[in-house]
């Protein structure tokens, strides 16, 4: 019986804290990455699979790729917080009709790739050298190359943002 008490007590207390942890990964270091209520974006949506695994593997992706494309740009001790607000990832997932047993992602132009976010570069003494808000999306991203990343399923969103990085953040730091 005491053991049956302490399984539950176990279970339940296990649950409590699962709770308390964070949902969505978030990437910590000099470049954070903060993905802000993301079940309410624009589209991130599997076209099979568990959704939740899927989202998470964007997140932790892209999460990533911001990181290794900021990083070696930082002067000793600089920081950079990335806060998601919106993503909707390039194409849209359209129902199969029973040709195949899961819904398809369809790429066309009609369907850029577009993220909104909010970012903060701050100095080592802790002042904030630089801020912004960003909506970005990229219209031509299917007329344009993807060599560097064509193994990849996040190509055009990982480009956009290494479009980002090149061009605005990088002259303010």
């Amino acid at each position: 019986m005491k053991k049956m008490m302490w399984m539950v007590l176990a279970l339940f207390s296990g649950a409590a804290m699962a709770e308390d942890a964070p949902k969505w990964p978030t990437q910590d270091g000099n470049v954070t990455v903060i993905w802000q209520e993301p079940d309410n974006y624009r589209d991130v949506k599997t076209g099979s699979g568990v959704q939740s695994r899927y989202q998470n593997h964007v997140f932790a992706t892209l999460g990533k790729h911001l990181q290794k494309g900021i990083e070696p740009k930082l002067a000793e001790g600089e920081k950079v917080t990335i806060t998601v607000t919106d993503l909707d990832l390039a194409g849209d997932v359209r129902p199969s009709f029973g040709a195949t047993p899961n819904d398809i992602r369809i790429v066309k132009s009609v369907y850029p790739p577009r993220i909104n976010f909010s970012y903060e570069v701050t100095a080592a003494d802790g002042s904030v050298k630089a801020s912004g808000e960003e909506k970005l999306a990229d219209l031509g991203f299917d007329s344009r190359s993807t060599n560097r990343y064509h193994n990849d399923a996040l190509r055009f969103e990982m480009r956009m943002l290494d479009d980002w990085v090149s061009k605005t953040l990088a002259p303010q730091l």
